[in-house]
């Protein structure tokens, strides 16, 4: 733990800051660290900006000044539950249901944010501070706002759901502190289970992007002085520059850029971005050395890529054509007050000539709405009930892909008395009026690989090699080819081996993932080179997928190597000690390295931090078979069934124990159950059909592979299963039928060709 000076905000003296928060205090010693009003003294027209931003109001003390909720005794109802905001002298209240359910009366501490919405954070036992998930509309009364509303309006959230108030998701110190304040330190003490969380300025302000500001000051007085970026330890500078000739209907690149995950948009994506931490995020550096960005799976995005889930923009914008050209963030948004350089279609045509794209013959509408750029490029989710965001990966309107996909698309959006038909049909007919076709769009394979297609691995082989797709598409198509149903396609090792040499280490990172599939044996050789990575998160990624591997397996050489490795990896995962994820990461990686113990320590730990945990129930069940005490793992599933009785996953687990047990009859009906709740899941099915052919529903068992088959054609195990059932049970044509199928993937299988010139 960093010693900090004696006036940091301690949670542990909360009472004694908070009557003191308003005396004045000289950072000059902090780490380096100055403080906005030091910088404001030279640069007073960014101070100036900065005061009033979504930076400057990310967090601030719960004083007059800030609240902007309405706390004059008034009541908020929510299912019943009611919660009265009130004052007493100058400090803020809320009586609302503790973890207990019972009502209690908690301080107002802190505002967090302040447009569309303000939260309030209070402070519970522990050194941890929770955020309400009663917020403030703080949007004009005009457009609905200036009320209570819940985050969650149409679900009852009891005092025991996981996403109750007081709950883990909740924990300001954990999921949201990084990303609010200056030089935050999250300091957990994992043997008390307490924090003792620090800043050195309550929000977002001039050193959270620019770095310590001592050295810099030191620089700026000292003429002779020298060394970083003018004395900071980064520089977000723009890079590019752009120019529009003459004729020219766009501003061309005037210097070589390659993009990078770099400089500004490493410092701006800490935060805009869905990741999780590696490293302290407040070091210089690369984004992947201190982040591992989320790829394009859903939940969190559309097959296509478009945004469904908040992913706080990168992930986003890192598809789009702009990032491709070295476009950063401050080309559109003034750095400080974080506005756009220009209203409307006007921050488009820095680049773009508005007498070709703001016009009606580019964007076939009236003036108006329907005329802005934004509208149709990029189209808004709206999260936290009241927060609309727009999506960052500035793409063309493909209602067609709304049509074959399901995706949503800008047009109906609008339109939303149309169908995505008449939206796909209006847009083919611009197309033809102006000679131009609709490019494929890499959104076809990664769908099409989603639900099943017959040639998925072909498509997402395709997508992954070829150089016209972004980086962070390309990294998905590999990730999603662990998913396939081949796990040993040679084309698709290839593929993935491939691209571990790739420059981009998104696609390094992809390719890892494809390797998913093989066995830890299978991985050594073509992964050791990658726990020496230049890039932290492509080290990490390789590091997860030989926590299995044993020592005694390895050269001395490889020893030294992969110790190095779990040395990172296991401090990597101690930074999430604090949170029920990050300790059922650390069972998981204790289960992989045999240390059985440690890891059923981290799954209970896990299960005490969220009792909802069902991977950490479901794994400490496990656990509880590799060791022979399954008769403990089976009361953990029950009460994991009991806590999510629509999630299929304990139902499973928990029938795969039943037949261990030989409690066949019990066992059948929940696997069947498991199948039934997640139909999607291939694994589920097939071993449900399994259950059901050895216990001799035959036909029943062959049908659900029938199904199982024409959902994912290429799946090996489920025609092995097939051919399998129909030969034993005498159904010699469907066997020689699927026995073909199987030939057809497996050429080159010569017990298959013993097998079909049998069956002939």
């Amino acid at each position: 733990m960093k010693k900090v000076a004696a006036f940091l905000i301690s949670f542990a003296a909360i009472q004694l800051v908070y009557e003191q928060r308003a005396a004045a205090v000289d950072y000059t010693g902090l780490e380096g660290f100055v403080g906005a009003e030091v910088c404001g003294n030279c640069h007073q027209e960014e101070h100036r900006l900065w005061q009033g931003s979504h930076h400057d109001w990310a967090m601030k003390p719960a004083t007059s000044e800030f609240v902007l909720g309405n706390f004059d005794n008034i009541n908020f109802e929510h299912y019943g539950d009611q919660s009265l905001f009130f004052r007493q002298g100058e400090k803020f209240f809320v009586q609302t249901a503790n973890a207990q359910g019972e009502p209690e009366s908690f301080e107002v501490l802190y505002t967090f944010g302040f447009y569309p919405l303000q939260q309030y954070l209070v402070a519970l036992s522990g050194g941890r501070l929770q955020a309400l998930n009663i917020a403030w509309d703080s949007r004009p009364e005009s457009e609905g706002g200036q009320r209570w509303f819940h985050l969650y309006p149409d679900e009852q959230i009891p005092h025991d759901d996981v996403l109750h108030w007081t709950g883990p998701y909740f924990t300001w110190n954990n999921r949201c502190a990084s990303c609010h304040s200056t030089n935050l330190e999250k300091n957990y003490d994992s043997e008390m289970q307490r924090y003792d969380t620090t800043w050195s300025e309550i929000n977002v302000a001039c050193e959270a992007c620019h770095g310590p500001g001592r050295d810099h000051i030191q620089w700026a007085n000292s003429p002779d002085s020298s060394g970083g970026y003018l004395g900071l330890d980064r520089s977000l500078g723009v890079v590019g520059r752009w120019q529009r000739q003459q004729g020219e209907s766009t501003a061309q690149l005037t210097q070589n850029v390659t993009p990078e995950l770099n400089g500004q948009l490493a410092t701006c994506g800490s935060c805009h971005s869905r990741r999780q931490l590696i490293d302290d995020p407040d070091k210089p550096g690369h984004f992947l050395d201190k982040h591992q960005i989320d790829l394009l799976n859903p939940p969190l995005y559309y097959s296509d890529g478009q945004i469904r889930d908040e992913v706080y923009v990168m992930g986003s914008f890192l598809q789009s054509k702009m990032f491709q050209q070295g476009v950063v963030c401050s080309n559109c948004h003034e750095p400080h007050s974080l506005e756009l350089h220009a209203e409307g279609n006007a921050v488009c045509a820095q680049c773009h000539a508005p007498e070709v794209f703001d016009d009606a013959k580019h964007h076939h509408h009236q003036p108006g709405p329907g005329s802005q750029c934004v509208e149709c490029h990029m189209p808004e989710q709206t999260y936290m009930v009241v927060d609309p965001r727009r999506d960052h990966s500035l793409r063309i309107p493909r209602p067609d892909l709304s049509v074959a996909y399901g995706t949503p698309n800008a047009c109906t959006q609008c339109h939303q008395d149309q169908s995505n038909l008449w939206a796909a049909e209006a847009i083919s007919e611009w197309l033809d009026q102006s000679g131009k076709n609709l490019p494929r769009h890499y959104g076809e394979d990664l769908a099409a690989a989603l639900q099943g297609s017959t040639d998925a691995a072909k498509q997402l082989q395709s997508l992954a090699m070829g150089a016209s797709a972004p980086g962070i598409v390309r990294a998905t198509a590999l990730s999603m080819l662990a998913m396939l149903a081949d796990q040993s396609d040679p084309a698709s090792v290839q593929t993935a081996y491939l691209s571990l040499k790739g420059n981009d280490p998104l696609l390094r990172i992809g390719a890892l993932r494809a390797f998913e599939a093989l066995p830890a044996e299978e991985r050594v050789f073509e992964l050791l080179p990658l726990l020496e990575d230049p890039i932290k998160a492509v080290r990490l990624e390789a590091t997860s997928l030989l926590t299995p591997v044993p020592m005694q397996a390895l050269s001395d050489y490889q020893q030294d190597v992969l110790g190095t490795a779990l040395e990172e990896y296991k401090e990597m995962l101690d930074m999430h000690a604090d949170t029920s994820e990050g300790q059922f990461n650390l069972g998981s990686f204790y289960v992989d390295r045999a240390n059985y113990p440690a890891g059923e320590q981290a799954f209970i730990s896990a299960l005490k931090l969220n009792p909802h945990n069902l991977a950490a129930s479901m794994n400490l069940a496990d656990l509880y078979r590799l060791i022979d005490r399954d008769d403990e793992g089976e009361p953990i599933l029950h009460a994991a069934i009991e806590s999510a009785p629509q999630q299929a996953g304990p139902y499973h687990s928990l029938g795969l124990l039943l037949v261990r047990q030989n409690n066949y009859d019990e066992a059948e009906e929940y696997l069947a159950r498991a199948t039934e709740l997640a139909p999607e899941n291939i694994r589920y099915g097939y071993v449900y059909a399994i259950a059901l052919t050895s216990r001799g529903k035959v036909d029943q068992g062959l049908q659900l592979l029938s199904d199982l088959h024409n959902r994912q054609p290429t799946n090996l195990q489920i025609l092995y299963a097939l051919v399998d059932t129909n030969l034993r049970s005498r159904y010699l044509d469907q066997a020689l039928f699927y026995a073909e199928k199987l030939k057809a993937l497996q050429p080159q299988n010569p017990e298959l060709d013993q097998l079909i010139q049998f069956l002939q």
